[in-house]
């Protein structure tokens, strides 16, 4: 005998799995729930305890109707709720007042957004539309709004005359965005274009919302004299893409560091070579200057971690042909002690790693395997006398 206080609880769960599809007119109605009324042992065990379910369903403020049937009892003849049934969607809703809400805030919410928006698409997104607090919510009509009526104004951001949109917002809120444009863009309903991220991504939405993009500016550090007085003698400054294809006279070797502390720790002169880091991640920006990828001589240098693998593999793919120091296993073996946990999860498909890489990014899956954790060796970490001489092989002729 199902009581009404677990019913309650039922259509709460189902509401809450449910409740964005039955937004956009899907499910099967009415609904019909079944209250497991008493057996006939049970009418004849305790016929008291039956009767007193029955009228706390009768006293029940549930939604919908109760459907009866008659049961036999050794007393005779009495009427039983058998099923709840609800007719809409709403009904659900009503069984508690925070669902009840919700469905009066998705209503309302996805209303509007169908008069104003009539090219948006709802699919994977009523939910997040509902749960937003209402100031982002408003943000988000104001900015698709402003949005549709200056497609192309070659603004920044954080010029939009829109108070409280930034990179972070925009970051958690574009696949909302792009979905009431009616874009076509894939951007992921979990996925976060925040402020940390500097790949393509963040640049592909900036320009379809009509934004200018701000440079990513890329730490250089100039150990060529002749190199630094292109640049005011300065040894050390950050530039973008295009400021950095503009120099008349460019390097033959190229370092490029995964991490910014590193490229300042080297204090050498060596001529025709220029250090790049800083950029983690984002090693697309290097293939993007044209003396990177026409260097005669290209070192990577980078954490070993599966991430660290990860970059020289993807550097390659866009035409950077860079090779590593300091990535090995015995690198890793000399300095172990110096590693912290790291990314426990790798991807299968690097088809541009050497052997010896391929067998370094074997041994750190293998590490996750076994402990169920990664393995970080940051580069910061290693020895600086050793990993001088081993950079200054490198460079050197």
């Amino acid at each position: 005998m199902r009581t009404p206080d677990e019913i309650a609880k039922s259509l709460r769960r189902r509401f809450e799995m449910d409740y964005p599809d039955w937004a956009r007119g899907r499910g099967s109605w009415p609904l019909r729930i079944n209250l497991c009324p008493p057996t006939p042992q049970e009418r004849s065990g305790d016929p008291v305890a039956c009767h007193a379910w029955t009228d706390r369903w009768r006293a029940a403020s549930s939604p919908g109707t109760l459907e009866f049937a008659n049961a036999r009892f050794p007393t005779g003849v009495h009427r039983l709720p058998r099923r709840l049934i609800l007719a809409t969607p709403g009904q659900v809703a009503a069984a508690n007042p925070e669902t009840r809400a919700t469905w009066q805030r998705c209503g309302a919410r996805l209303t509007e957004l169908e008069r104003t928006f009539p090219r948006a698409r709802f699919d994977r997104i009523i939910r997040k539309i509902t749960d937003l607090p209402e100031q982002d919510y408003q943000r988000l009509v104001s900015t698709t709004q402003w949005v549709i009526n200056h497609p192309t104004s070659g603004m920044l951001l954080r010029q939009l005359p829109i108070e409280g949109i930034g990179t972070k917002w925009l970051g958690r809120h574009a696949a909302l965005l792009l979905a009431l444009l009616g874009d076509s863009t894939t951007v992921d309903d979990d996925e976060d274009i925040g402020a940390d991220t500097t790949g393509s991504q963040r640049i592909q939405l900036h320009r379809r919302l009509g934004l200018r993009v701000p440079p990513d500016l890329i730490q250089v550090a100039v150990l060529d004299p002749l190199l630094r007085a292109q640049v005011a003698g300065m040894r050390h400054f950050a530039a973008g893409v295009d400021d950095l294809n503009a120099w008349p006279r460019t390097p033959d070797t190229v370092v490029i560091l995964e991490n910014k502390e590193t490229g300042y720790a080297i204090t050498d002169d060596n001529p025709g070579t220029v250090v790049l880091h800083g950029l983690g991640f984002s090693v697309a920006h290097y293939a993007r200057i044209d003396w990177v990828r026409a260097a005669s001589k290209v070192i990577y240098w980078g954490d070993i971690d599966l991430p660290g693998l990860s970059f020289v593999n993807d550097l390659r793919g866009l035409g950077v042909n860079a090779t590593t120091i300091l990535m090995d296993i015995d690198t890793l073996d000399r300095f172990r002690h110096l590693a912290e946990k790291g990314a426990a999860s790798g991807r299968q498909d690097l088809p541009r790693l050497t052997p010896g890489e391929r067998e370094l990014y074997e041994r750190l899956l293998g590490h996750v395997a076994s402990h169920g954790t990664g393995l970080l060796l940051e580069q910061e970490r290693i020895s600086w006398e050793y990993a001088h001489a081993v950079l200054t092989a490198a460079w050197a002729p």
